[in-house]
């Protein structure tokens, strides 16, 4: 018998063999993954459609968004008309669905939360989560009121929230490995937030600002930060330019539509700011802020803490200028439970996983707590337990 002698794996191949270990799809094949994409509609797609009728009379912002697109005079392409569609991208999917009502824009909803799960389980299984850790995980963001409020009535937050959650997580994936296809993935991403959700653009903003604080792959190349920070930004900032431009140009002011009344009512909202952190709501969302800088701290992370910080004040600072919509809720616990998904590190120990573990089961109760703390996700659930005969 003859011995084969392998070669040794080299430095670099080991590196290269980790990082496509961590970029596999799951499930391995395109129909297995649109098996769980569909397997995930169709959990959330029932609530939807047994309880259309009984939410009809709830003035949510899907219903906003309706009224706003049955106001706007789809014969006319000139710039004020452009301000009146803004954000473009959740304004022109609406009106397309406009037709199927507040069900369309839910079953959307529910079909783009299908797609986000999936990918979002991929992500923690390329970050080599336990199993357990990932199935809590999930529970915890998934079934829970808010989360399902959100999907269903709040089409342009969810989406925005959606992009870009995973585009924080080709950030990580550009900044830290050198992965020049994710951070072109990532500046897409971003960029498709913002032309869904107004608010998105203060992400955005926040995680341009959080680039100092992630570790950088290329240490000693000058410049190397400020080029991965131009290639993510830039598609936003290119869009916003543009349409900034043609305001300018032929309406002589930059702002158009909706944009330019953002800052009605602001002193109001600061000022109900220090009620809102008084209450148990308040609370609660800071506890979902702090279980993101728990994570940084026992992951070793603390610049994610800085990140965590930002994104929070990034939504807070959206609330004041009246970007998030009346009737918005859990957008804080959806971008930290994502954002904690997308940022923790692969390597980690056991002890380390039980802890992690300990945190993820902690996101249910909080998710819960959170839900039953708002009126309008009260109001919402009363009207499904009266269509479902429980109330």
């Amino acid at each position: 018998m003859t011995a084969t002698l392998e070669r040794p794996e080299s430095r670099i191949e080991a590196v290269h063999r980790r990082r496509r270990e961590q970029t596999d799809r799951f499930p391995r094949t395109t129909a297995a993954r649109w098996l769980v994409r569909l397997g995930f509609f169709v959990l959330f797609a029932v609530q939807p459609v047994l309880s259309a009728p009984a939410l009809a009379g709830l003035n949510t912002p899907n219903q906003r968004l309706l009224d706003r697109i049955a106001a706007i005079d789809w014969n006319r392409a000139d710039m004020t008309w452009l301000g009146d569609i803004f954000p473009p991208l959740s304004t022109l999917i609406a009106a397309g669905l406009a037709w199927g009502g507040r069900l369309a824009l839910s079953l959307f909803g529910v079909a783009a939360a299908a797609i986000f799960l999936q990918m979002l389980l991929e992500i923690m299984v390329q970050r080599r989560f336990p199993a357990a850790i990932g199935g809590v995980l999930l529970v915890a963001l998934s079934v829970n009121p808010l989360f399902a409020y959100t999907v269903t009535e709040n089409l342009p937050a969810f989406l925005g929230l959606a992009f870009f959650a995973l585009g924080i997580s080709d950030v990580a994936r550009f900044f830290s490995w050198g992965s020049t296809q994710s951070g072109f993935r990532a500046g897409l991403l971003l960029m498709l937030a913002v032309l869904c959700d107004p608010s998105a653009l203060l992400y955005v903003a926040a995680a341009a600002a959080t680039a100092p604080f992630i570790r950088l792959r290329r240490q000693g190349q000058p410049g190397a930060r400020a080029a991965n920070l131009l290639v993510i930004v830039y598609p936003t900032v290119a869009a916003l330019a543009a349409i900034i431009a043609l305001n300018l140009i032929f309406l002589g002011r930059p702002l158009a539509g909706q944009a330019e009344h953002l800052l009605d009512g602001a002193g109001d909202r600061v000022s109900a700011l220090g009620q809102i952190f008084t209450s148990p709501d308040g609370w609660l969302m800071l506890a979902s802020v702090g279980s993101a800088w728990l994570v940084a701290l026992v992951v070793r992370r603390p610049q994610a803490i800085a990140i965590s910080t930002l994104v929070f004040g990034a939504i807070v600072v959206a609330f004041v200028l009246g970007l998030l919509p009346t009737g918005s809720a859990g957008n804080t616990f959806i971008l930290m439970t994502t954002m904690a998904a997308a940022l923790i590190p692969a390597s980690r120990s056991r002890g380390l996983n039980l802890i992690l573990l300990f945190i993820a089961v902690l996101q249910i109760g909080i998710a819960w707590a959170s839900a039953f703390s708002k009126p309008v996700i009260l109001d919402w659930i009363h009207a499904l337990n009266g269509a479902l005969g429980l109330a």
